[in-house]
């Protein structure tokens, strides 16, 4: 049999081990927000009286409150937000809400209503928006509409609305947005559409409805902020939506259709239906344009943004008429082969043109976009653009109030001396994965007013190219990612004393091995460095000119040990970001696991940080690498008093030993 002690230390352990086990009937209970309670898919059935009084948002989504009574919230009088998002509700009764006259949004999305009592939405003195999307409503008249006079979005979006019968029970003089995208809706009339007579500036969207029929001036008089008929083509085709549109006066007209949608086409007599269509910015994104003429948009004068975005153009008519007050053109995603195929003189007040994603690798011609003078945004990304001769002045002749230039991810260019002299007003310029050759080391130097350089991943090595950043003097942000620092060490040199008003400094993924001393120290406006994915074994913070406020970030590094001396700079405001790293939990970094615990809000990632070995969090990191001066003081005395013995012992034995000598 086992000593007493033994069965001690047997039980001792077995309530150790029971205490860290999950107690299984202990429930998960509701979170404290700011302002109330997140009580989120928790399996409850009714409200827990843990939730306080004077609690103003609620989050009850994902439970289960099959029916909802005038007692489900009796207690909670100051709601202001409910959400009560799938929580399999079937039955809403009588004076439901009415304990809550301060309730200002409902959300009653994904649950299967059967029924809603006339007085269920009673109570609310000023309700705001309201949300039953996805409730498998099959008619407005099953809205109880008394007490929504003060309604300013209603989203029913994803139900089972077959017909708009019962729209005009609705009070829509406070309405600003009506949601009824996603239902089964066939059909509107005139008559449907009444009680939006009233009323302007509302946003309403049809869209991913299968419509049929629009009866011909069925939405003549209205006023809309926007109009949302995207992918409603699937059974009619454009001309005869027009029809139905003519007489109507809206900001935005969105007439796409999706990539899984049939094709649909869009002719030139379904347009001259715009004639009596006021719009300013309209969509046309994926549609077809079957028979384009220079007579197809005469009827669009006023038009201020146009999206055509992969609606199959490879060109453009030479003398379009009436786009002359266009403002915004996306062409993005067609199949232009030369720039000059969009004939850039139609749009002469064009200030943003985008032809993004080329499907077709896109000639950059000279002089092409020469009578866009008024051009501020030009984003030429991602079309496979090529020159015939060095860029990029005559391609961007006449641009001299270009603001914003995207040339990211096209082939190699071969660039002048100076290539964006005729753009000295940029403020924005993106070379994303643009590999450039060189005629003049200094390329930039006369963007005085540039603010912005991203230059990530272009092969631009700064221990090679000293002067590439000279003239920028008041370049804000520099992106370098991706560009191999080949020495691996990035010394001072030149670079960055020509950009004394820098802020934002990108290094990341840079193959950097260490930090000059002084490296940054120039730059005295810098509040962010991204440092992230090299291969530095230490955060040398020393090489920054000032840590009050500033954001560093050595994430996904080779950092293993960390000498916190220049960590004690960093300001209230700052923070350093050290996840991913291959850090050393061992009394060597003792200081560093301390300071972390300590300035835990300056670590960024703090979950992310974490010891190379265990994967243990680092502020959960528990190291006993200190002696106490009580067990100091007990060692050092018994060492003296072992070292006066041993003296004492061979003082006397070399006395007995002398002694026995002269005998």
């Amino acid at each position: 049999m086992g000593s007493p002690c033994s069965y001690c230390t047997v039980i001792l352990f077995s309530c150790i081990a029971a205490s860290t086990q999950t107690t299984p009937w202990i429930t998960k209970q509701c979170i404290q927000i700011a302002d109330g309670y997140d009580c989120g898919g928790l399996a409850l059935q009714s409200v827990p009286d843990e939730i306080s009084e004077s609690s103003r948002t609620l989050d009850f989504s994902f439970n289960y409150l099959p029916a909802l009574y005038n007692t489900t919230f009796q207690r909670l009088k100051n709601l202001v937000l409910l959400d009560l998002t799938r929580c399999s509700i079937t039955f809403v009764y009588e004076d439901t809400f009415h304990h809550q006259p301060k309730l200002k949004t409902l959300i009653l999305v994904g649950n299967l209503l059967v029924f809603i009592a006339d007085s269920a939405f009673s109570g609310p003195e000023g309700l705001q928006h309201l949300s039953l999307a996805s409730s498998m409503i099959r008619s407005l008249k099953d809205i109880p509409t008394a007490n929504l006079m003060l309604l300013e979005t209603l989203d029913l979006s994803g139900s089972d609305i077959q017909f708009l019968d019962g729209l005009n029970n609705f009070n829509f003089q406070l309405l600003k947005r009506l949601n009824l995208d996603l239902n089964s809706i066939e059909r509107i009339g005139a008559a449907d559409l009444q009680a939006l007579q009233t009323t302007s500036g509302i946003e309403l969207s049809f869209k991913g409805n299968d419509l049929e029929e629009v009866e011909p001036k069925a939405f003549q008089g209205l006023d809309l902020g926007s109009l949302d008929f995207s992918s409603c083509f699937n059974k009619m085709n454009t001309s005869v939506l027009l029809k139905g549109l003519e007489g109507l006066k809206t900001t935005k007209l969105n007439l796409g259709i999706y990539e899984d949608s049939p094709k649909s086409y869009v002719t030139s007599a379904g347009l001259q239906s715009f004639c009596n269509i006021s719009v300013l910015q309209l969509g046309f994104q994926l549609q077809h344009f079957s028979d384009l003429t220079e007579m197809s948009f005469q009827c669009l004068s006023g038009l201020q943004m146009l999206d055509l975005t992969r609606a199959h153009l490879s060109i453009f008519p030479q003398n379009l008429s009436n786009l002359s007050t266009l403002s915004h053109l996306k062409l993005d995603e067609n199949r232009f082969e030369d720039i000059c195929q969009i004939h850039a003189a139609n749009f002469p007040m064009l200030t943003h043109l985008s032809i993004s994603e080329n499907n077709r690798d896109l000639f950059f011609t000279e002089n092409c976009l020469e009578p866009l003078s008024r051009l501020e945004v030009l984003d030429l990304s991602h079309s496979g653009l090529s020159t015939k001769s060095p860029c990029c002045n005559k391609q961007l002749s006449g641009l001299s109030n270009l603001k914003l230039l995207n040339l990211s991810y096209n082939f190699a260019m071969n660039w002048e001396p100076l290539p964006f002299s005729s753009t000295l007003q940029l403020n924005h310029l993106d070379l994303t994965w643009v590999v450039y050759n060189l005629s003049s080391p200094s390329p930039f130097s006369n963007l005085l007013n540039l603010h912005t350089l991203n230059l990530s991943w272009s092969s631009s090595d700064l221990s090679s190219l000293p002067n590439l950043l000279k003239g920028l003097e008041n370049l804000w942000t520099l992106n370098l990612k991706g560009n191999t620092i080949q020495s691996g060490v990035l010394t001072n040199g030149d670079s960055f004393n020509h950009v004394p008003l820098l802020e934002k400094l990108i290094l990341s993924g840079c193959s950097i091995t260490g930090l000059g001393k002084n490296v940054f120290k120039g730059l005295r406006k810098l509040t962010y460095v991204d440092l992230s994915e090299n291969h530095l074994t230490t955060p040398s913070v020393s090489a920054f000119y000032s840590l009050k406020q500033i954001q560093l970030n050595f994430a996904k590094n080779a950092i293993a040990e960390v000498d916190i001396e220049g960590f004690e700079g960093l300001g209230e405001t700052s923070s350093i970001d050290l996840s991913y790293n291959p850090l050393a939990c061992t009394c060597s970094n003792y200081q560093f696991i301390n300071w972390v615990k300590a300035n835990a809000n300056k670590i960024k990632h703090i979950q992310e940080t974490r010891c190379n070995s265990t994967k243990q969090k680092i502020v959960n990191v528990d190291l006993q690498c200190t002696v106490s001066n009580h067990t100091l003081k007990l060692t050092l005395t018994i060492v003296v008093v072992i070292a006066v013995v041993l003296l004492l012992f061979f003082i006397l034995r070399k006395r007995k030993c002398a002694a026995y000598s002269r005998l």
